[in-house]
């Protein structure tokens, strides 16, 4: 079950994200420390118009809270004729390096939880994309830290 209300999918708040992302960048190509703040509604929107273009009906109706440290993921997942919601609880860092690292706590399907091997896929595939999609958006980026909190992620770094 999702903690809140259900967050709304808007192209103009995914708009919104990259912009956000941009007057970072620019930051960053001056040499400056800057703080990015992503909110539940930048991020759920982004996913859901990805899901949406990759024509892929697995995962559907994606909701993303950020809260009490952790990324919150839900979704509906339908195979052939099962359909069950899904929740994974990640716990986000950055490593050493300045790359943001993924801690799956949980992950469940319904009522069962989901395997230690599925989980360890579903890491590295969460890890590549995260690490896709800064690189795309902010190349040469070093993050300092990550902080979620009250419904944002704070990404705070700096040029490498």
């Amino acid at each position: 079950k999702t903690p809140a209300p259900p967050i709304p999918v808007t192209t103009e708040a995914v708009q919104s994200l990259e912009e956000t992302a941009q007057n970072a960048y620019e930051g960053i190509q001056q040499g400056e420390t800057v703080t990015l703040v992503i909110t539940e509604a930048q991020l759920t929107s982004l996913v859901a118009l990805k899901l949406q273009e990759t024509g892929d009906q697995t995962i559907t109706n994606p909701q993303i809270y950020l809260r009490d440290g952790k990324l919150q993921v839900f979704g509906t997942i339908t195979r052939e004729e099962l359909e069950a919601t899904a929740q994974v609880i990640v716990a986000v860092g950055v490593d050493s390096s300045g790359q943001p690292t993924f801690d799956i706590e949980s992950a469940q399907l319904g009522p069962i939880p989901l395997p230690e091997e599925l989980i360890s896929q579903l890491e590295t595939r969460l890890q590549g994309i995260f690490q896709q999609e800064i690189a795309k958006l902010a190349p040469n980026i070093a993050i300092d830290s990550i902080t979620i909190a009250d419904g944002q992620m704070t990404v705070v770094g700096r040029q490498r």
